[in-house]
This record gives structure tokens, C-alpha cells and sequence, in this order.
């Protein structure tokens, strides 16, 4: 590559960089943290019961039970199967969400306010949602040009591979940090970006598409990829003998399918029907969807998992983008990947910041604000989680309001490494008070299995944290 390319390129690298480095900051932020929702589902809910096992006559008396809790505004019952990742039994009726045991009997409200407001984050950044899609859409594609862009500016990419000057200048220890991830989690981080770009745009493609060929029709413009399948009417509603069995066929027809979502549409009238969604062993395709008709007759199938090679592309998306499949080392992986593409964000913006101080253009402001907000953003996730859980407070205004708090008060810092030391220090403080929030609304709760697991990851998180900085700071002052 010539040197007029490279040039291009870096250039076109810095400023697309530092156009969006706040927003992408956050959608990689959430977009980790998310990858865990599963988990942060029982976590919130952690007094509940959990169901190890599916089973069609339990899900039957759980729609009986909540079929109690209809209005004439709420025409549809949703339920969430329990799974080997989620073993919980969550029945959705309009805005409520009921928790069912292993018998089928109401357990309590299973809301998780703090972790859905958490991942409408990382889908809207709490924007009104065709809007913020679209911002977080394009934060998707400017990404993918900026992970393709540092790759085209690096032409050593591969005698640089292991590069890592540990002893240097603080410019140069977060440009090998950053060049180093960029290029190692590169093929990780081109996924994300492509799969997150292409989930988000997909779907505005759609709607704009239904509103100019379809007069305004979603559902004839979706019928590529999820055609409609047409079921018998009958009258009267769909008894329980009929959900157990439309869910035994699906069991004796697909062994290979487990069910994780059913659907009785226009619950309370007298044309019910059944939509049953289920997972497939050693597929990456979300799931395949099946209709039944109000006797629980199978009316047929979407193909999802055997159909059109663009239809299973598609339905892959968003298990690749969320590291959905192949359980907790998978979601592991994904959250130690997610994390470097952090640390890409918030070290590119610090080697520009750096440079130009070099240079003689420092802007020590920008520079502290810029840190305040790389560790109040986590800092105020975690707080508004805090206040979530014990005291039931609002987490959007919570997390926007502590954000900029903190980074206004950052401007008020001595300096910016005195305010890089204490916002570490301040966030790992505020993931201990989640762990000691949690044990105190949940007491014993907060040590069953998942509970406990994330507990302790946060701890350990803490600890990493407060001990790094520690180490650091004992460093910069025995150089002195």
C-alpha cells in the first residue's frame, strides 16, 4: 500500500473516530453488558421459582390462569418456555408479566424493568425506537468502516502483530493497546458490526418498503422471510387438551425442536390459535415457528431452519450478534471481545487527545470530560440498576442524569489522571454497592446459582479494577 493510501485512510479513520466515539462507546457498553440478559433476567428476579423442565401440561394450566387477567384491549397471551439457558416459566398478558412454577401455579410478577431498559439501550439509546434504531443502525455501520479503515492504515499489520511496548509513553501504550485488539478481535468485531448494522437496517428497509409497495401492509412486506400461514376457524376457545396437544405434536413430529415462545393469538374470542417458535438442536437460526388451529391440529411450518438459504442467513443474525447459542463460555467469550471493543473506543479518542497535546494543542477539558464520561457511564449503569432494584426508581432518567453529572463534574478534576484514578475507583465502589443492594432485597436469594454467579463476577470485576489502579498509581508514584 503507498503511503498517499495509508495517509487516506488514517485520516478518514481519526475523523469518523472521533464523530462517533461517544455514541459507539455506548453501544458497545450496553451492547456487553447485554449479552448477558438472559442471566440478568433471573438475576432481577431472583426470589423466583425456576422450571428445569418443558412440559405441555403446565404451560396448558399457566395460559387457563392467565387467560383471567384478559381485557378487551389485550387479544394475545405470550409465553416463554423454559429452556437449558432460561429455566424460568413467564407468562406475558399485555404489560404484566406472570412467573409459574413447576406445577403451573402463579408464583409472582416476574418484571425486569433494569435489564429491558438495559437492552433498549444498546437497541434506541432510549430514543424513541424507529429513531434510535437508526441511529444505533448507522453507529453499526460506521463501525464496520472504521474496524476496515484502521486495518487498511496499518501496513504493518502483521510485523506489528505482537507489538506491545509496554514501558512507553502513555500515547504509545493505548496505541498498542488499541492497534493490538483491533487487529486480533478484528474478524470477532467485523461480525458484530456487520450483523448489528444489518439487523438494524433490515428492519427500516422493511417498514419503508411496506409504506411504498404494500400501502402500508408489514406483514406483506415481511412475507419473504416470514410467510403467513393460514389456520382453520373454530369456534370457541382453545381448550386445554388442545395446547397440550398441539405441544405434544410438535414434540412427536420435531424431537429435535424445543420450544422456548407460544403464542395463543386472539386469545378470548372465538377464533384462537396457537404460534409455537422452538429452538433447533445444532442450528444457528433463532428457531423455526409452527401454527396450530384451535383444536391443536398443526396448520404448518415457516421452514425457517430448512428453507431458503437467504431466510436462515437472516435468522442467524441475531444469535450471532448477541452470542445466543452454545452456552456461557460462548457468552463469556463474547463479553471479554465486547469489552475490547471498549477499550478500542475510549483509547482512540485518548491517542487523538494525546497527540495534539504533544503537538502543543492540548484541550485538557475535552480530555477530562472525555474520561469522566468513559468511567461514568458504567458507573451510572450500575447505579441505576442499584436504584431499580431496591427502591423500584426509574433507570432512564436515573442512568441519564448520574452520566452527566459525572462528566460535568469531571471538568472540576485537578487533573485528568487524577480523575482517571478516581473514576475507577468510584465504579468499582458502585458495582460492590449493586452486589450489596442485591443481597439485601434478595437475602438467601441472592445465592442460588445464577444470582451468585453474577454477584461474584461483579465483585471480581471491582476487584480487578480498584487493584489495577492501585498498582498504577503506586507505579506513577515510585517513578517520581
Amino acid at each position: 500500500m503507498s503511503a498517499a493510501f495509508v495517509a487516506q485512510n488514517l485520516t478518514g479513520h481519526k475523523i469518523l473516530g472521533l464523530a462517533t466515539a461517544a455514541v459507539l462507546y455506548l453501544i458497545c457498553l450496553s451492547g456487553t453488558a447485554t449479552v448477558f440478559y438472559i442471566d440478568m433476567e433471573r438475576w432481577e428476579t431472583a426470589n423466583l421459582p425456576e422450571v428445569t423442565e418443558f412440559r405441555p401440561e403446565i404451560v396448558a394450566a399457566a395460559i387457563g390462569d392467565a387467560r383471567s387477567h384478559l381485557t378487551k384491549d389485550v387479544t394475545s397471551i405470550n409465553v416463554f418456555t423454559p429452556t437449558k439457558d432460561y429455566p424460568r416459566l413467564n407468562v406475558q398478558v399485555g404489560e404484566e408479566t406472570r412467573v409459574y412454577d413447576a406445577q403451573g401455579h402463579y408464583a409472582g410478577r416476574g418484571a425486569h424493568p433494569a435489564t429491558e431498559a438495559l437492552t433498549e439501550l444498546h437497541y434506541y439509546l432510549h430514543l424513541p425506537s424507529s429513531f434510535g434504531m437508526i441511529v444505533v443502525s448507522i453507529g453499526g455501520v460506521a463501525m464496520l468502516a472504521l474496524i476496515l479503515g484502521g486495518l487498511l492504515a496499518h501496513p504493518r499489520i502483521l510485523k506489528d502483530a505482537f507489538l506491545w511496548r509496554l514501558n512507553g509513553t502513555p500515547r504509545t501504550n493505548r496505541a498498542d493497546l488499541h492497534n493490538r485488539i483491533g487487529v486480533w478481535a478484528s474478524p470477532f468485531h467485523i461480525i458484530i458490526a456487520l450483523t448489528g448494522a444489518v439487523i438494524g437496517l433490515s428492519q427500516i428497509f422493511l417498514f419503508v418498503s411496506a409504506m411504498t409497495f404494500n400501502k402500508g401492509d408489514i406483514t406483506a412486506a415481511f412475507a419473504p422471510l416470514y410467510p403467513d400461514i393460514a389456520t382453520k376457524a373454530h369456534e370457541g376457545q382453545m381448550s386445554g387438551d388442545a395446547i397440550i396437544k398441539a405441544l405434544t405434536t410438535l414434540r412427536r413430529e420435531h424431537p429435535d425442536a424445543h420450544p422456548n415462545y407460544i403464542g395463543l393469538n386472539n386469545a378470548g374470542t372465538d377464533h384462537e390459535s396457537l404460534s409455537v417458535s422452538a429452538e433447533i438442536d445444532e442450528r444457528l437460526v433463532y428457531g423455526d415457528n409452527w401454527e396450530f388451529d384451535g383444536k391443536g391440529n398443526m396448520a404448518g411450518t415457516l421452514h425457517i431452519s430448512d428453507g431458503a438459504a437467504g431466510q436462515q442467513v437472516f435468522a442467524s443474525l441475531y444469535r450471532l450478534h448477541f452470542g445466543n447459542f452454545g452456552g456461557i463460555w460462548v457468552r463469556w467469550a463474547y463479553v471479554l471481545l465486547g469489552a475490547g471493543l471498549c477499550l478500542i473506543c475510549t483509547t482512540g479518542m485518548d491517542i487523538w487527545l494525546l497527540k495534539s497535546a504533544q503537538k502543543g494543542r492540548p484541550y485538557p477539558r475535552l480530555h477530562k470530560l472525555w474520561t469522566a464520561f468513559v468511567w461514568g457511564a458504567p458507573t451510572a449503569l450500575a447505579l441505576a440498576t442499584l436504584t431499580t432494584l431496591t427502591i423500584a426508581a426509574p433507570f432512564v432518567p436515573v442512568f441519564w442524569g448520574l452520566t452527566t453529572v459525572f462528566s460535568l463534574a469531571g471538568l472540576l478534576a485537578a487533573s485528568q489522571s487524577f480523575l482517571s484514578r478516581i473514576g475507577r475507583y468510584v465504579f468499582a465502589g458502585s458495582l460492590l454497592a449493586l452486589v450489596t443492594g442485591h443481597m439485601l432485597r434478595f437475602g438467601a436469594a441472592s445465592f442460588s446459582q445464577t444470582a451468585l454467579g453474577l454477584n461474584l463476577t461483579l465483585v471480581i470485576l471491582a476487584a480487578i479494577t480498584a487493584g489495577l489502579t492501585w498498582r498504577q498509581t503506586r507505579k506513577a508514584s515510585s517513578s517520581l
